[in-house]
């Protein structure tokens, strides 16, 4: 007996492909650069995606804030021309108490009507806030007018037919001698 040991026939070798020399080398560095860049890439777009996003919310409540502005200053305008109003209403019933007493527009002055109704102040020239009425009387009408701190004069014409109103920017008695329109203007 041989006491050689043997564990049969030799094994055949495997044999490789051969990747010819042109062809560029596989690697698993190369995928994932390719997956690195493409995080990249969609990330730089989501950040772009944000900046507009966060710039036309912006620019959305910039205008909603100009258009709440513009509303409450016609609101803070119409609350002025209101208290100007309160003032003329007064006035006219103070215009016509007078009437009443005497018979004749043409005894209603600043001092007549400063004694009857207190409250305001009364002058021949023209109107400088809501708590002050100009007057101007003559023996068939009176004349009031009264600035509004919106900007606006209100004017009343008293006659023995009824009142008038109207509004401009001159603030005195003799202009509101000429108003004519049914009721004071609407507050913008």
């Amino acid at each position: 007996m041989d006491d050689s040991f043997s564990l049969g026939e030799r094994a055949k070798r495997r044999v490789r492909p051969v990747r010819p020399k042109h062809a560029a080398p596989r690697s698993r560095r190369s995928r994932a650069g390719s997956f690195e860049r493409t995080r990249y890439v969609i990330g730089g777009i989501a950040i772009v995606v944000a900046v507009l996003l966060v710039w036309g919310f912006m620019h959305f409540m910039s205008g909603a804030g100009d258009e709440a502005a513009n509303g409450e200053a016609a609101d803070i305008g119409a609350a002025h021309d209101v208290q100007a109003q309160m003032t003329g209403q007064q006035a006219i019933q103070s215009v016509q108490g007078l009437y009443a007493e005497s018979g004749s527009f043409s005894q209603i002055t600043p001092q007549a009507l400063k004694a009857f109704e207190p409250t305001f102040s009364y002058t021949a020239g023209p109107s400088t806030d809501p708590n002050t009425v100009s007057v101007a009387s003559t023996a068939n009408d009176v004349g009031i007018a009264v600035f509004s701190t919106s900007g606006t004069c209100l004017y009343a014409h008293i006659a023995a037919a009824g009142v008038t109103y109207g509004s401009g920017t001159t603030c005195t008695g003799v202009v509101a001698l000429k108003a004519s329109a049914p009721s004071w203007p609407t507050p913008a």
